[in-house]
């Protein structure tokens, strides 16, 4: 289970497989837990008999008590993003991105034998709320993906283009030379969503893709996070990614790599 701030993650794995995948709001750790138990033995219709450990991950961990008689084992976050990133990618390698409130970097070797904190930055969903919330009056991830995706960041950001009326470098002329750099009292509501999104999403892919380069895995990131799976903030993430010669991937399910890991961490250590 990964114990966020808002959100529970839960998880069933059976058999190194992943069997079922629940998500509830967070209110005190214990009743959390106690709710995302009960319901992954409700879709899975198994028991409390049937649970052989009970890990635990996130920011709520150190206020993770006993539930229903089971004493949970704490699980490091860190650890346990390694661990979820390269089980859902199928990679024995990778660069993990972890997008949450911010941003944190995870380089994994040997499929979890070395895990590593190299790094991340405040940049993140929180940053997509609170600008969100600044600019917009406007706070959910649902809310602003609809504004998004009916405008163009375009019209609020400077491009190469505008500035050197062609590519520098690297980079082509419709990439972005300055957020929000054109932004006027005329933007359109949409048009300032767009470059919120695609805004974190450069400073992101740019942060993930020199990180994985300084360990030779430009070609093995892998993003992950509830945040990661909202079109615009994905593509935007991917598509600067791409532009620097890396290749990343966004796993399905890939919001509950931390509570993945962490029950990879515990079925390892009992294997």
């Amino acid at each position: 289970m990964d114990l966020g701030g808002t959100r529970t993650k839960a998880v069933a794995l059976e058999q190194g497989r992943l069997v079922s995948c629940v998500c509830l709001p967070t209110t005190d750790p214990i009743s959390s837990l106690a709710g995302a138990l009960g319901k992954l033995l409700y879709a899975t219709k198994a028991s409390l008999s049937d649970v052989a450990g009970l890990a635990v991950t996130g920011g709520g961990v150190r206020q993770a008590e006993e539930v229903f008689g089971i004493k949970p084992t704490r699980v490091d976050e860190i650890r346990s993003i390694g661990l979820g990133g390269v089980f859902l990618s199928g990679k024995k390698r990778a660069l993990v991105a972890s997008i949450g409130t911010g941003t944190a970097l995870v380089r994994v070797e040997d499929s979890g034998a070395r895990v590593e904190h190299v790094g991340g930055t405040g940049v993140g969903g929180g940053t997509i709320r609170g600008l969100g919330y600044y600019m917009l009056r406007r706070q959910s991830f649902e809310s602003l993906r609809r504004l998004a995706s009916r405008g163009s960041p375009l019209k609020v950001n400077v491009t190469v283009g505008d500035i050197a009326g062609g590519p520098v470098g690297i980079i082509p002329p419709e990439e972005t030379a300055s957020n929000f750099g054109k932004i006027s009292e005329d933007a359109l509501e949409e048009d300032v969503a767009a470059g919120i999104f695609r805004m974190v999403g450069e400073v992101v892919g740019t942060v993930a893709y020199f990180a994985a380069k300084a360990y030779g895995l430009e070609r093995d990131i892998v993003v992950v996070g509830s945040p990661a799976a909202e079109p615009p903030l994905k593509s935007a993430i991917l598509h600067t990614i791409r532009l620097f010669g890396g290749e990343a991937t966004v796993p399905e399910h890939a919001e509950y790599a931390p509570a993945i890991g962490a029950a990879k961490h515990i079925a390892e250590a009992t294997s």
